[in-house]
């Protein structure tokens, strides 16, 4: 664990002692921005974490980061705005620019502004490779930037957003090549958003977004031209990580709140967390819930030290949804009837624990990588 591990659990200790969970279920309620638990982020030091001090930041490492966002989940004090921002700051310090460290970093620090990301189309889902999205270059060094992204979290609301587009046109027999990463000042002319009509309690909007003729300048491209692809993984294997934080924490609290229920609960004058068919499929959230907690921090200190933590990191995700997914399920069965109340605040982390078997990515490729990384299995995507 790591060794500012006491001083976060403090600060999350402070921040739960503060904000309730009912703020920030009304706020998913009204799908609004909760600008409290965000301040109180911003207050405490916790979005500084993982920024070394010349960029504002307070040092630390991802490790840190999942920490708190697992600890602040357990309470149910959800945040997936963090996990955007996180994410997006990691190619920027390994790969960005002095200036554009020195620019776009600072302020993610503070709270003053947030990085949206930029990566799922329509058509292509899953398969990155076939983005239509196109940022061309031109004779005076601009990029020229054409198409759309969809399921664009808080894009709006972000100052900027980091954002993958092609450079050159898609050829099958080198699909790798010709992804470029951008960073993209949301508030550029030819830029226009939908919101989309998410069945969720989401805190956060979402966002279609199109991008017709905008002009980016030759100073908003991050590392080479056309190899943004290894660039974009120190992106997505945070994100697998830094979710995986939510998913732990989250299964923690609807296990929590269902053995409560559980005690009370004695339709037949026998408390119903008597009985096996309750009992041990809870045992076993918790189980699995613990395993998963164990790899993850296992695979954010390989993270932290350097290391392609690309498999651990996929590995985690499937062991956090799938347990986050199991505790979910077994409370609504606990909850019976009442867990579809939503005033019983059940409902929304179901319909969560669902959306996470296939968001940020879904599980069927995860364990399709797996296979062929781990297990030497023929390519089947």
């Amino acid at each position: 664990m790591s060794e500012n591990a006491d001083a976060i659990r403090e600060i999350c200790d402070s921040i739960i002692r503060r904000i309730d969970r009912a703020y920030v279920a009304d706020c998913g309620k009204r799908n609004e921005f909760p600008q409290k638990l965000w301040d109180m982020w911003a207050e405490s030091g916790l979005l500084s974490m993982g920024l070394p001090e010349e960029y504002g930041g307070s040092g630390g490492h991802l490790t840190d980061i999942v920490l708190a966002l697992d600890i602040l989940h357990q309470h149910g004090l959800l945040l997936p705005i963090a996990v955007t921002n996180f994410m997006s700051r990691e190619p920027l310090l390994k790969h960005a620019s002095e200036e554009q460290r020195q620019r776009y970093l600072p302020p993610t620090a503070t709270g003053e502004s947030f990085f949206s990301f930029g990566i799922t189309e329509p058509d292509a889902g899953t398969n990155t490779f076939k983005i239509k999205t196109t940022a061309i270059r031109q004779p005076d060094g601009t990029f020229l930037l054409n198409g759309g992204k969809t399921y664009q979290t808080a894009f709006v609301e972000s100052d900027n957003c980091l954002l993958v587009a092609r450079t050159q046109p898609y050829d099958p027999a080198e699909r790798t090549k010709g992804i470029s990463l951008f960073i993209l000042d949301t508030k550029l002319p030819g830029i226009s958003a939908t919101q989309m009509d998410i069945g969720m309690y989401l805190p956060e909007k979402n966002y279609t977004t199109y991008f017709d003729n905008v002009v980016l300048p030759a100073e908003s491209l991050v590392g080479v031209e056309g190899q943004g692809l290894k660039i974009l993984f120190d992106s997505l294997n945070s994100e697998r990580l830094l979710v995986a934080g939510m998913n732990v924490g989250q299964a923690d609290y609807v296990i929590k709140r269902a053995a409560e229920y559980a005690k009370t609960r004695a339709p037949f004058d026998t408390p119903i967390g008597a009985y096996q068919s309750i009992q041990h499929p809870l045992a076993r959230a918790k189980t699995y819930v613990e395993a998963a907690r164990t790899m993850l921090y296992k695979a954010c200190e390989a993270y932290d030290r350097g290391e392609n933590a690309g498999i651990e990191a996929n590995m985690v995700k499937i062991l956090s949804s799938e347990a986050f997914k199991m505790a979910a399920e077994i409370a609504m069965t606990t909850f019976g009837g009442a867990g579809v109340d939503v005033s019983q605040d059940i409902l929304p982390f179901y319909i969560a624990a669902q959306n996470n078997m296939v968001a940020p990515v879904n599980n069927q490729i995860v364990l399709s990588f797996i296979a062929e990384k781990v297990l030497g299995l023929p390519k089947s995507y």
